[in-house]
């Protein structure tokens, strides 16, 4: 029996398409139209076989998603429907049509928080978002701190931070994609489809929202990031007082995972390309930590990172 793997048997056939940050990587079929190949060795719970999940979820409450047309775990690879290039960050390139294009995705996130999904995922629990802190002290904070220095700077951000975070949690009640940005929504057929699913759970209604408009790959204008805000204020019924607070507290949380995600990405994976985004990144991070509620932590903030490590010219 041939022990090549799916790669090598296929090496003809198939071409790289893409690669992301996690360990999967994408192939089109030279002569199947409409297929994508997956591949995937290592933690395939979560990259394969929670993302088939995920997407067999949406398109059973009428969303798009790729559905599976062949999958072997064993040999590390699915086969999925093929939903194109025309992501939403391409579309967007045309700022004339940014903003329509931003409230489209947001009436569809509004529908998306309304599928009804009780314990069909994991929770984004306050340990999860905490842990998640963990990437910025682990990979971030030595490239400028030693030691010492970094336990005592991780040591008051967790004092005050961890406390706001825990006040999110209560209010955890639908479907959150987790990585909802505009490299994982593509139009296909004229209808905004998500990819990138493996990760979702059931968290807070402003952790898609936050993540669509605190996005480090692009560069909202403050105004349009407000004008987008209050859309969704005003096309969904999920907004509470604490809503607004919740979504500046989630951002910081997000901003800080990605910066360590990031220098992982880096440092480990010699995955250079994402160091572009870094100075994006603490703008957003600055941004969120004016609102008025938050002015203890962004004394923290203040005192540790000056410009000259938020604006380091990264080789």
């Amino acid at each position: 029996m041939s022990k090549l793997s799916i790669l090598e048997k296929l090496k003809n056939e198939i071409y790289l398409i893409a690669g992301d940050a996690s360990p999967r990587k994408f192939f089109r079929f030279k002569s199947k139209k409409g297929q994508v190949l997956v591949h995937c060795h290592k933690d395939k719970k979560t990259n394969l076989k929670n993302y088939i999940k995920v997407n067999n979820l949406l398109i059973q409450n009428n969303f798009k998603a790729p559905k599976t047309l062949v999958s072997n775990f064993k040999k590390d690879y699915i086969i999925i429907e093929d939903f194109g290039d025309n992501l939403i960050k391409k579309t967007i390139k045309n700022k004339k049509n940014v903003t329509y294009i931003f409230k489209r995705t947001i009436d569809e996130l509004v529908k998306l928080q309304k599928i009804k999904i009780r314990n069909r995922l994991p929770n984004y629990s306050y340990k999860l978002l905490s842990n998640e802190l963990k990437l910025f002290y682990d990979w971030y904070l030595p490239e400028f701190f030693n030691k010492k220095k970094a336990n005592e700077i991780k040591n008051k951000i967790n004092l005050s931070l961890k406390k706001l975070i825990k006040d999110t949690v209560e209010f955890n009640n639908v479907f959150v994609h987790r990585d909802f940005h505009v490299e994982n929504l593509v139009i296909y057929k004229k209808k905004i489809a998500f990819l990138d699913t493996q990760d979702a759970v059931i968290g807070h209604p402003a952790y898609d929202l936050m993540s669509l408009i605190d996005d480090v790959r692009i560069n909202l204008k403050k105004e349009d990031q407000l004008k987008l805000l209050n859309y969704y204020i005003k096309v969904s019924n999920k907004v509470n007082r604490d809503f607004i607070y919740h979504f500046h507290i989630l951002s910081i949380q997000r901003q800080l995972k990605i910066l360590g995600i990031f220098i992982r990405l880096y440092r480990r994976d010699q995955k250079k390309k994402y160091l572009k985004y870094l100075l994006r990144t603490w703008k957003l991070i600055d941004l969120r930590l004016k609102y008025s509620k938050l002015k203890g932590i962004k004394s923290i903030f203040d005192k540790y990172f000056p410009n000259n490590i938020k604006r380091k010219k990264w080789k």
